[in-house]
């Protein structure tokens, strides 16, 4: 008995000691998992230690330290050469870019609130920092030093074009300003940070806070099962019980416009995805654009062009407006002349089926469904079953093996959302080159679109060993009711292939540099827009589109139509794409800023000026314009046909070549356009590959623009690319640079046009 109670009283004051230390104990914070080594394969984030407010500590100390090797560089009494100014410049800011590349990935596609609100705090500290870095005059005194000699001290040519790269970066971010405009220019930068995030913000908004609710069945005429299954998954979510929701995401509002029956429903989606942000609410964007454009022309002007597309352009491959226009024109009057005829076969349609012969914008999905119907005995939802996602992906993966010998296994690390799958890509032989993150599904939290960013760019460290990439392809499509794999349309099984072909991009990249690692935005869509083509050539559908339930693969009538109806829509669709570009070159062409009614603008330069028709609006209009007011394509929404012209001419070679998949051509393509990145400018790159200049004419019978050339005819004048087009080879200092057009932060996100 005494020695239950000794143990008895020995228990009890453990258990108090144990209360009263941890009472007056403070419990230590798990450490900043940005400020310690990470144990995760190939460095992988460690998403199931970093929170939100890790962030801000990060950046900020990142911030610091790259100030701090600023000083070293400056400080140096060394004779500026490459290693202590370009080089050591280049590799500087490794925790910075680390933690803002994983924290606007991550705000990009689970954008709480909270993130949100960090985004704010430390945007504008981001942007004063790289103000201060690019305007540094001891710095700048550095490097003019080094790119003075270039040509006599540095023999390497991928050092020499890095040494172009910074130097011009360096005068594009006002290097050269005298100190009373470099502090406007840095006034004009924070205000320009601050503008994107709101625009930003407000289209976010605008297309999450609108939901359109059916709560009878009959109202859902016409849609295909996976709409209508996804839609009462989506009702169910949000507590809407037994009704359907359907929202402004594409991959629910294009199905959705094609396929419903009720034009007072296809109507009021559409006006709701045109109406974002103008509808003269909290989200409005019309007064946001104006300061955009306001402070890039004043911009523009500090830094000696005339216009700001004209401060763009001059590190591009198109160089200025005139050449951007020359091509936008040479596609303008085909396009708008066969959407015209496209309209005149959807007017007999509806004329025919309901007597009434007024095609509105709304009702131009739907009856060119039909029309496809007519015509090729094609419609979506025969070919849906056939694009099953995980078929899809397996399809991208085995494409690359058999071009590039590549490999792709599934790997166990901490992923930053449950939806997330991640494998390590492996080369030939085994060999790694990187990771891939592929986070497949619309949320709520995630931006509209799809794009491909990178957690970790792909390098060399300082003692030639490889740091592999970790890439990551973010995409929007409708999420799986149960355990069945959601089915794709023909335009997401593109999407897939298209994203994907960034990716392999930055897996294959050999550059040394951070600079020289970024080809230039109008080249950088080529190596997705050509992998596109595969995606629906007969040989590749045999071995990827197969029957969910089933697992036949796709019928040989279904690929014939597929092929036969390639040219379906497609006035629609090219006018849209290039008034878009046009009404972006036209707003950032302004030398003169005065106020602008968006509504009138756009109004006169497209349906007055050049003819486009009431029942076609631009892909993108000003307000909701993310591409260029928030993801840093403004001067550059027409890199995506500039380069479908390089990449319609390339793929050329696969097809000539007698076989698709040639690995010879294959490892050529790779050698000269993918692995090169940055180091080269892009027309060299294509040059390198193709043995010429690009030709206009393979987009253009690609689109249904122009008929094919006869087979026995030789390439004319009419099919070389116009001279107004093409890149003048006599810039002897042809540098271009793959950063945010402001010179501040870089974009978030790369996506599909």
């Amino acid at each position: 008995m005494s020695r239950f109670v000794t143990l008895f009283f020995v228990a009890i004051s453990a258990l108090t000691f144990t209360i009263s230390t941890t009472g007056c104990k403070k419990e230590t914070p798990p450490p900043n998992p940005f400020f310690t080594q990470w144990d995760t394969p190939y460095g992988f984030p460690p998403f199931d230690k970093i929170r939100p407010e890790h962030y801000k500590p990060a950046i900020e100390r990142g911030i610091a330290l790259h100030s701090a090797e600023i000083d070293s560089i400056v400080s140096n009494t060394q004779t500026p050469d490459f290693n202590n100014v370009i080089a050591a410049f280049d590799r500087s800011g490794e925790l910075l870019d680390r933690a803002s590349s994983i924290f606007y990935q991550i705000l990009s596609t689970d954008g709480s609130d909270e993130l949100r609100q960090i985004e704010l705090e430390i945007a504008p500290k981001i942007t004063a920092h790289k103000d201060s870095i690019y305007q540094n005059e001891q710095l700048f005194a550095r490097i003019d030093s080094v790119y003075a000699t270039r040509e006599q001290r540095i023999a390497d040519p991928e050092q020499r074009r890095l040494t172009e790269l910074i130097y011009k970066q360096f005068v594009h971010s006002g290097a050269r300003l005298d100190p009373q405009k470099k502090k406007r220019l840095q006034e004009i930068n924070q205000e320009l940070t601050s503008l994107s995030i709101r625009f930003g913000n407000n289209l976010q908004a605008e297309t999450k806070n609108f939901i359109l609710v059916i709560d009878s069945a009959k109202h859902l005429n016409g849609l295909p099962d996976e709409l209508k299954n996804s839609a009462i998954k989506r009702g169910n979510d949000l507590g809407l019980e037994s009704k359907w929701v359907f929202t402004l995401d594409n991959s629910c509002l294009i199905p959705f416009l094609t396929h419903s029956e009720i034009d007072t429903l296809r109507k009021k989606m559409y006006t709701a995805y045109i109406n974002r942000g103008r509808n003269g609410n909290e989200y409005d964007n019309r007064q946001i654009v104006n300061d955009i454009l306001r402070l890039r022309t004043e911009k523009a002007h500090l830094l000696g062009y005339p216009s700001y597309a004209a401060f763009v352009l001059d590190d591009r491959m198109a160089q200025n407006p005139e050449k951007v226009y020359g091509l936008l024109d040479t596609l303008w009057t085909p396009a708008l002349e066969l959407a015209k005829e496209e309209l005149a076969e959807l007017t007999s349609i509806k004329k025919t089926e309901t007597g009434d012969s007024t095609v509105a914008a709304w009702d131009w999905w739907f009856y060119a469904e039909k029309l496809r119907r007519r015509d090729y005995r094609l419609d979506e939802s025969t070919l849906m079953p056939y694009f099953a996602l995980e078929d899809v992906k397996t399809g991208v993966f085995q494409l690359s093996n058999r071009l590039w010998g590549l490999s792709f296994r599934p790997i166990s690390v901490p992923t930053y959302n449950t939806e997330c799958f991640v494998y390590e890509v492996l080369d030939r032989n085994d060999a790694p080159l990187g990771v891939l993150n592929f986070d497949p599904y619309m949320r709520r939290e995630k931006r509209g679109g799809a794009w491909c960013g990178l957690f970790r760019n792909g390098l060399y460290a300082t003692d030639s060993t490889r740091v592999f990439p970790i890439v990551t392809v973010v995409c929007n499509f409708t999420p799986p009711s149960g355990s069945q794999s959601p089915l794709l349309t023909l335009d997401e099984t593109k999407t897939l292939f298209h994203e994907f072909g960034h990716a392999l991009h930055k897996l294959f990249c050999k550059a040394k540099y951070n600079a020289t690692s970024h080809a230039e935005w109008d080249f950088v869509e080529l190596p997705s827009q050509i992998m596109e083509n595969w995606s629906t050539e007969p040989e590749v559908l045999r071995f990827y589109a197969r029957n969910y339930q089933t697992g036949d693969p796709i019928p040989e009538h279904l690929i014939r139509k597929i092929h036969s109806s390639k040219s379906s829509n497609q006035g629609f669709a090219t006018t849209e794409l290039v008034a878009a570009a046009l009404l972006d070159m036209d707003l950032h062409s302004i030398t003169e800023y005065g106020t602008i009614d968006l509504d009138a603008f756009e109004q006169q330069a497209l349906y007055e000026k050049r003819g486009l028709i009431p029942q076609i609006a631009p892909r993108y209009q000003a307000p909701y314009f993310a591409h260029i007011f928030d993801g840093g394509y403004a001067a550059g929404y027409y890199g995506y046909l500039w380069a479908e012209v390089l990449d319609k001419d390339a793929f050329q070679a696969f097809t000539t070549s007698g076989d698709l998949f040639d690995r010879e051509v294959a490892q050529t393509f790779r050698s000269t356009i993918l692995e090169p990145g940055g180091t080269t400018d892009g027309m060299m790159l294509f040059k390198n590959f193709m043995g010429r200049e690009p030709q206009v004419l393979p987009m253009m019978v690609a689109r249904g623009l122009a008929e094919p050339p006869a087979e026995d005819s030789t390439a004319t004048a009419e099919a070389t690319l116009p001279d107004s087009l093409k890149t003048d080879s006599s810039k002897t200092d042809a540098v271009k640079r793959q950063s945010d057009s402001s010179g501040t932060a870089t974009p978030r996100v790369r996506v599909r046009p």
